[in-house]
């Protein structure tokens, strides 16, 4: 005949406890190996950081020298440029006055040159009328 149910549920056990050693131990394994991937892409990640801060800090305190500035504006890199714009923008005529320029008449340029002084010795003749009454009634009193 077979075994007795205790000794099947003592091998049931002792299989139990095996597999949750071997569990503990796995996932013991698998937590410490997490750990140090964690801890290795922190340090890739300061590393890169670090490397980056240096990069910027670098370009920014480098100015550069004429020479570089000016090998990277060519004649050749300009008229591209150039080129470029023109392509992109659209032409455009602009007509300010359809009709031929004219030559001012006679009279049109006399009084252009004399109706400045005109109305300057008017507006000087019309302030001082208003600013009189208030000068008589001053010494009126």
């Amino acid at each position: 005949m077979g075994a007795s149910a205790r000794e099947i549920e003592r091998e049931i056990k002792e299989t139990r406890e095996r597999m949750d050693e071997n569990l503990t131990r796995l996932e013991g394994t698998a937590a410490s190996k997490a750990a140090r991937y964690a801890r290795w892409a922190a340090v890739g990640v300061g590393v890169l950081a670090t490397a980056g801060i240096a990069f910027a800090v670098y370009r920014h305190t480098r100015k550069p020298t004429l020479r570089d500035r000016m090998s990277d504006a060519s004649v050749e890199r300009l008229r591209e440029l150039l080129e470029q714009f023109r392509e992109e923008l659209p032409s455009v005529t602009v007509k300010v006055n359809d009709r031929s320029p004219r030559e001012p008449r006679t009279l049109e340029t006399v009084v252009r040159k004399v109706a400045p002084a005109i109305i300057g010795t008017a507006s000087t003749a019309v302030l001082q009328r208003i600013a009189r009454p208030a000068e008589a009634e001053r010494r009126a009193s």
